[in-house]
């Protein structure tokens, strides 16, 4: 059924069904009064023994005259009363229907005006809110399609180039030569191995294996590890923790979280600049914040850093950047423990931090 179908449906049964309870309430109030009427006259006319077949005929001829009339204005009044009504419901939906006929034909724009009523005012919102959300879906997912073709062309043109050059004996498959064919190989690799953890995280295959985690130990080992690379670019790091005890999660998820964090600062922070670790109760959860010195996020770049292979060109250049995927696997483990994700950047500073709930 078309559109113009359903709005002609519904609004003739409404009308219907208004018509049907005006006539019988009318009709019903109609002979209630005629009868009632007819027997006050006749009652009067016997008490004063008056002869009433004449004056009787004419009474109740006149009687049903002037019900007749009365009824039909009301219900004229009534029928007028309810188109107005309807139309008015039924306009915003016939327009809530064209914006979800707009949507889904992929103008996410649409939007829909507000209506008279409560309810129909929170539908239309919701309409609104949803078309907003799949727009940011589709341009996220447009993102998402030249982001991933830009990661695979550029290791790929290299590969190609290298290896042609090398094939015609153009450039001799030197020590230097082979290392960079491996590292763009690595580089891909690497690209790959974040798709599959993305995708086994879509597919909810990793299972969280809880066990009691110190976050101060956890944050030390990770430090460890990539002290050399802070060092190399003369990054100061320091750690606060006030904390004590425990939290309960999946010790290499949430190594591999907070490690992201620690990768996310060193590739961000310039040369000389500073690391701050931080790991703080917050309500019944613990968070770890990993704030670094340096240009900061664009404030309309922040709510989306944690999306795929979103990177706000503005603020991180592609060269220095990843592939895009690092903070997204931050945001799906602090999801899989029932966490949360954040970040706020001003002041020279850009601060990113999850959040996993406290071991019971």
């Amino acid at each position: 059924m078309t559109g113009e179908g359903v709005r002609r449906s519904l609004f003739w049964t409404l009308l219907g069904i208004n018509l049907l309870v005006v006539g019988v309430a009318v009709g019903m109030a109609a002979l209630m009064v005629g009868r009632l009427a007819d027997a006050i006259f006749a009652s009067l006319m016997k008490e004063f023994h008056i002869q009433a077949d004449m004056p009787h005929h004419l009474f109740v001829t006149a009687l049903w005259r002037v019900l007749l009339l009365t009824s039909l204005t009301a219900g004229g009044i009534g029928v007028l009363l309810s188109v107005i009504l309807f139309r008015q419901v039924v306009r915003p939906v016939r327009g809530m229907m064209a914006m979800a006929g707009r949507v889904a034909g992929g103008d996410y724009g649409a939007r829909v005006a507000g209506a008279s009523s409560a309810e129909l005012e929170s539908l239309a919102e919701s309409l609104n809110r949803m078309a907003g959300s799949l727009a940011r879906l589709e341009r996220l997912r447009k993102d998402l399609v030249a982001n991933v073709a830009h990661e695979l062309r550029t290791p790929l043109t290299n590969l190609r180039g290298y290896l042609e050059a090398i094939s015609e004996d153009v450039t001799p498959a030197s020590v230097e030569i082979i290392a960079s064919l491996h590292e763009e190989t690595m580089r891909l690799v690497r690209l790959v191995d974040a798709l599959h953890e993305l995708s086994q995280f879509d597919a909810r295959l990793p299972r969280s294996r809880p066990a009691d985690v110190d976050l101060d130990e956890l944050v030390r080992r990770l430090l460890t590890v990539r002290r050399p690379e802070f060092e190399g670019k003369g990054i100061a790091v320091r750690t606060a923790v006030d904390v004590k005890g425990f939290v309960r999660a999946d010790p290499d998820l949430l190594a591999q979280a907070i490690g992201n964090l620690l990768d996310n600062a060193a590739k961000y922070t310039p040369p000389g600049g500073d690391v701050a670790i931080e790991i703080s109760p917050i309500g019944g959860e613990i968070r770890v914040a990993v704030s670094n010195s340096g240009e900061g996020i664009a404030s309309e770049d922040l709510p989306f850093i944690f999306e795929r292979f979103y990177r706000g060109d503005k603020s991180r250049s592609r060269d220095s950047g990843g592939a895009g995927i690092g903070l997204a696997i931050v945001k799906e483990v602090a999801g899989l423990h029932g966490g949360t994700v954040g970040a706020r950047s001003d002041g020279g500073r850009t601060t990113v931090w999850l959040t996993v709930p406290t071991a019971p």
